[in-house]
């Protein structure tokens, strides 16, 4: 069947809205199932590198009620700068300027909030 001559196809907000939507959806859910099984991934190997190459169930149970330390985390932020300034012969613990004084105090848990 087709149509007549005289019907014009309009494009409407509505019409591409639904698609888009779905579109963007679809793009999102897709990077959070990415995202979280990498650091689910991140996560598994970190505790079985402080286990000794292989996860132990009772290590494991002992962290999660908060009797065993968690596994150490590599790569923070304050690791890497600290690294940095290593590299670079940046100021030592105890110099700098006031600003950066606080800044090191806050993130040792000692500053003010």
């Amino acid at each position: 069947m087709t149509e007549p001559r005289n019907m014009k196809h309009n494009l409407t907000g509505r019409k591409v809205t639904s698609p888009i939507a779905a579109l963007t959806m679809a793009i999102l859910l897709f990077v959070y199932a990415r995202t979280s099984i990498q650091a689910a991934k991140r996560n598994a190997q970190k505790h079985r590198e402080a286990d000794g190459g292989q996860i132990n169930w009772h290590n494991e149970s002992l962290r999660r009620h908060g009797k065993l330390e968690p596994p150490e985390q590599q790569g923070t932020v304050s690791q890497i700068v600290g690294l940095a300034k290593e590299n670079v012969g940046g100021s030592k613990a105890g110099g700098g300027t006031e600003t950066e004084k606080l800044i090191r105090e806050r993130v040792a848990g000692k500053g003010r909030h």
